[in-house]
């Protein structure tokens, strides 16, 4: 292994997170998987999307620890992605923190804007926060499914692209990560909750006619609440954007849709809600957020 190729620890082994240890190791890094318990088999079954001549990889080899483990070990953490749900990640990291050593790089890749509590808990780390719109969901335990190509930016210079699994994912470097993050908190805000509601693909929003109107509807106060905040949050053709997004995910099930699935807490208090605080300092009215809310968190209920 040489400088350039070190060894990547990787904190919420979901979808994202599976996914990019595949990529990696694919691109012959070294990878561990961080997991609150043991996983039963050392590998990832990787199936690409669909217009991709690698539709389907043979198992690709990954180590794990559990966080028992992990502490237990005289493993340091120099390089660290954390993709945990965002109502997770503060009690996540504050777990592992005295392994992260200091000046350790620390690439954050969620949803949401729990990014925000983390320098608390790693004052003396490398902060590096990214956004994704690559699609990808798990069938089981083993296996990721990226189900949708999108673009990763991350904000970096250039340099830190080379380790990152830059060959496989399309990966950006930017220096507006701030105002990238805010149009993904936004695009998730219009998608998320609703394919629990329709309980469906986020293709099918722009294909069943009542998901649409309701889609419509929520994108506009989105803009409302977004022009009200400044010139640096516009959503200019915001619609268009969500749009885009539901096209290149089209076969996608939503994080939020998956943790509703699988019985799980959503991010919804990251997301809708977050951005029903701004709107309500702003003193603008979002009935379709506080419905969209009102339903997920419902339905969270009734799987939990």
């Amino acid at each position: 292994m040489t400088d350039t190729k070190p060894r990547w620890y990787i904190l919420g082994a979901g979808a994202i997170g599976c996914l990019w240890a595949a990529y990696w190791r694919l691109s012959g890094f070294q990878v561990t998987l961080i997991t609150p318990t043991a996983r039963s088999r050392s590998y990832i079954d990787l199936t690409g999307p669909v217009d991709d001549d690698r539709q389907h990889i043979a198992p690709i080899e990954v180590d794990s620890l559990t966080v028992a483990e992990l502490t237990r070990s005289e493993s340091l953490i120099k390089h660290l992605l954390v993709t945990t749900k965002a109502h997770q990640t503060y009690d996540a990291i504050d777990k592992i923190k005295s392994k992260v050593a200091k000046n350790a790089k620390v690439l954050i890749l969620q949803n949401g804007m729990a990014g925000n509590e983390i320098p608390k808990l790693l004052p003396h780390q490398h902060l590096i926060t990214g956004i994704t719109t690559d699609g990808a969901y798990r069938s089981d335990e083993l296996s990721v499914n990226h189900a949708g190509r999108g673009t990763t930016y991350v904000g970096c210079e250039e340099s830190f692209l080379k380790l990152l699994p830059s060959a496989y994912l399309q990966i950006v470097s930017c220096q507006d990560i701030e105002i990238r993050q805010w149009r993904k908190l936004a695009i998730n805000c219009a998608i998320n909750g609703l394919t629990v509601i329709y309980n469906c693909r986020n293709g099918d929003l722009l294909t069943n006619p009542a998901a649409h109107k309701q889609l419509v509807a929520v994108c506009r106060e989105i803009e409302t609440v977004a022009a009200a905040l400044g010139p640096s949050h516009s959503l200019h053709n915001f619609f268009i954007q969500v749009e885009e997004t539901l096209q290149n995910t089209r076969d996608n099930y939503s994080s939020m849709h998956q943790d509703i699935a699988n019985g799980r807490k959503t991010e919804i208090d990251y997301i809708n809600q977050y951005l029903l605080t701004l709107a309500n300092r702003l003193h603008i009215d979002c009935p379709i957020n506080r419905a969209i809310i009102s339903a997920v968190k419902k339905s969270e209920k009734q799987c939990l």
